[in-house]
């Protein structure tokens, strides 16, 4: 595993703040529609977040029988230098800060920020899950046959017997943390190799916990905070002390 520490060059691709939340009755897209665009949130709209069902009964007599409905369900808004986007849905809101990514402070005070808007305008009855998720793309200087242990603390190796070259790979687990009840899920994927440039492993972290919070609670920040040291825990613990130097 890795030290701790602030890494200026982290290879993260996406970090955002995720707020899922019980909508107050009689909520609809048109009202949420509404009540966003009337408000001065320094972010324009950008498109409807659409969410799809699908259904598939089997008679007991006759053909099996499917239907596919697909509602509104949120807006998509982007920031004025497309840095930033938000998603204001129904159930929620979520915020994600795209590259280059600045520092965990300006992106948790961007969320309090837009949060306290979502608050004002659509009064959503409860905080029901707190999350943080942090998407990094390794890019590793390898050569095609290297082993990725050099930077991946144990990613499961590839057995000396077989072919060395790792075209494509996917490890994830589901990790739970007693003392918190809080729940991580850690992926390592690699889906192929480029030609040139190094190999770009993705390592996904995403921290999560239930939650019964009054949406205006203080406590929802101190959560998200406690989230964000899981997800160091889990990052500096997958990759190794090399990884951490690429990123200095």
């Amino acid at each position: 595993m890795a030290r701790q520490r602030h890494l200026p060059h982290a290879p993260i691709t996406e970090a955002l703040i995720d707020i899922q939340a019980t909508p107050r009755d009689g909520l609809t897209f048109d009202g949420l529609k509404k009540a966003i665009e009337a408000t001065d949130s320094q972010y324009y709209v950008k498109g409807p977040i659409s969410q799809g069902t699908f259904a598939f009964t089997l008679p007991p007599e006759g053909n099996p029988q499917s239907a596919a409905e697909s509602a509104q369900v949120g807006l998509r808004l982007h920031s004025a230098d497309e840095k930033y986007v938000a998603q204001c849905r129904l159930a929620g809101f979520t915020l994600s800060r795209l590259p280059p990514y600045e520092t965990w402070e300006n992106l948790l005070e961007e969320a309090k920020r837009l949060w306290t808007i979502y608050v004002e305008r659509l009064a959503p009855k409860r905080v029901v899950r707190i999350a943080t998720r942090f998407i990094n793309n390794l890019n590793l200087p390898l050569e095609p046959g290297e082993s990725f242990q050099t930077y991946i603390n144990k990613l499961v190796d590839v057995p000396d017997e077989a072919p060395q070259i790792v075209e494509t790979f996917f490890q994830r687990f589901r990790l739970f943390e007693a003392a918190s009840g809080a729940r991580v899920i850690l992926t390592l994927a690699l889906d192929g190799i480029p030609p040139a440039g190094g190999i770009p492993v993705i390592l996904d972290v995403d921290a999560f916990i239930t939650a019964n919070l009054k949406p205006a609670d203080g406590e929802l920040w101190t959560t998200l905070e406690r989230l964000r040291e899981l997800k160091n825990r889990s990052f500096f613990g997958t990759i190794t002390e090399s990884a951490a130097e690429l990123y200095e």
